[in-house]
């Protein structure tokens, strides 16, 4: 659920495995003191796209060619050797190339933004509290933006008039 600024600004030393999958440590535009949060990534149902595991090897393959350090996400050019990092712009061509490799309905339509505005979408619709939605993608607290992401998933089942006794 970052911003692709954020993104692309992950270093390796940002991100650490821990017993139950992975945190991120990292700054925000929110975090005006640049406290850092520690943001918990937990392992995916999938692990041709589980975070953690994907992260665990691209990590091999960067130390493998020497790179220990430096920016996570990085472009690789046409030999397969990363660059120094990646932009902001080619988050977002990767996102809607992998949508549309996916076959995934709108393909076209897809953004970096997808990553940040769709769980909070998924996650109420699954029960999940705004606030925890919130803080996890680190929205300043009481900020109305992360409600604007949040819409009903089935118009009957979460209708807020259910269950008023009328």
């Amino acid at each position: 659920m970052g911003r692709r600024s954020e993104l692309v600004a992950l270093n390796l030393e940002d991100v650490r495995e821990t017993a139950d999958a992975g945190e991120l440590i990292r700054t925000s535009k929110t975090d005006q003191d640049a406290q850092g949060a520690e943001v918990a990534i937990p392992y995916g149902q999938h692990a041709d796209t589980c975070p953690v595991r994907l992260v665990r090897a691209w990590r091999a393959a960067l130390t493998a060619r020497g790179i220990t350090s430096g920016r996570l996400l990085r472009s690789v050019n046409r030999h397969g050797r990363p660059g120094a990092s990646m932009s902001t712009d080619a988050v977002e061509d990767v996102v809607r190339a992998r949508a549309v490799a996916a076959g995934l309905p709108h393909a076209e339509d897809y953004s970096a933004h997808s990553l940040r505005a769709g769980v909070p979408r998924r996650r109420t619709g699954a029960g999940a509290p705004v606030s925890v939605i919130a803080a996890h993608g680190r929205w300043a607290e009481g900020s109305p933006v992360v409600l604007g992401y949040v819409r009903a998933t089935d118009r009957w089942r979460d209708n807020p008039m259910k269950g008023v006794g009328l």
